[in-house]
């Protein structure tokens, strides 16, 4: 392992590539899967920010508010390590077996367990400062690891913790790059919110709260819906990206991506040998 952390095979360049590649080439059913969890989530915290911002009886209702809250967000998860799994099955080129009762339940228990503690971890880790990027991977490997599904969540961390330590400075520089990105992506969405309501009133007369007065953007309620939109944009590269750092770093010891890269050099091998051009 400490060799493996020092051989780098990919650039993190590469793996960001390769995300966007997967995710191009895959059907609008791996996109669906995804956002049939993230979209209730983000939803709910939308309203659950602005209904407690807003509401004089919000005290009355918290927990109950909170506690459907935390519900979506297990169920976010769930789907977020079912998402992962289709991604690898895409990698692989194989299946990841059937959905039993008792996978299922194990899935939702050990993602519930341990992504909880991401909102204590994560803040934590990002006030350090240092160790963020490997609190960071462990998370996202958390989902990645879903595709052997009979992990137990001891076994799971180890797993998620180990791959999280493999080549810091590619995990480092793809957290840059997909935080620059986030901000870009955050920018052109809060611009295109702004301008979209002067554009519906010069075009079709059409009044609205955000044209009537500008300091309307300038509520948290603004700020946590462009949050959540740039994180449905962002998330599922960054989910690719993560299982492909898993897939990778597992294949140091089962050569799996020298078989997958054999397969695809056979294929294309006989595919220009039928149309009679070089291989």
């Amino acid at each position: 392992m400490k060799q493996a952390k020092g051989k780098q095979r990919k650039s993190a360049i590469r793996i960001l590539e390769e995300s966007i590649h997967l995710l191009r080439l895959s059907s609008a059913s791996l996109l669906a899967v995804y956002y049939i969890g993230s979209m209730p989530f983000v939803l709910g915290l939308l309203y659950f920010w602005g209904d407690m911002s807003r509401s004089a009886f919000a005290r009355e209702y918290c927990a109950v508010s909170a506690l459907g809250l935390a519900i979506l967000f297990i169920w976010m998860k769930c789907w977020h390590a079912v998402f992962v799994v289709k991604v690898r099955e895409q990698i692989l080129d194989a299946q990841a077996g059937s959905w039993s009762f008792e996978r299922i339940v194990n899935l939702a228990a050990t993602q519930a367990f341990i992504h909880s503690s991401s909102f204590l971890i994560l803040p934590v880790a990002l006030i350090m400062a240092i160790p963020f990027a490997w609190c960071f991977a462990f998370y996202q490997n958390v989902s990645a690891q879903a595709f052997f599904g009979e992990d137990d969540i001891k076994t799971l961390c180890k797993k998620s913790w180990r791959f999280a330590n493999l080549w810091p400075k590619q995990n480092h520089i793809l957290i840059l790059v997909f935080l620059v990105f986030a901000l870009i992506v955050f920018l052109n969405l809060a611009t295109s919110i702004f301008i979209l309501p002067h554009i519906l009133k010069k075009f079709l007369g059409f009044e609205t709260i955000f044209t009537l007065s500008g300091i309307s953007f300038f509520n948290s309620t603004f700020l946590i819906a462009t949050i959540g939109m740039t994180y449905l944009c962002i998330d599922p590269i960054v989910k690719t990206a993560y299982a492909l750092r898993c897939f990778y770093g597992a294949a140091l010891t089962t050569g799996e991506d020298i078989r997958i890269e054999l397969n695809v050099s056979v294929h294309r091998h006989r595919i220009c040998t039928r149309s009679g051009q070089p291989a």
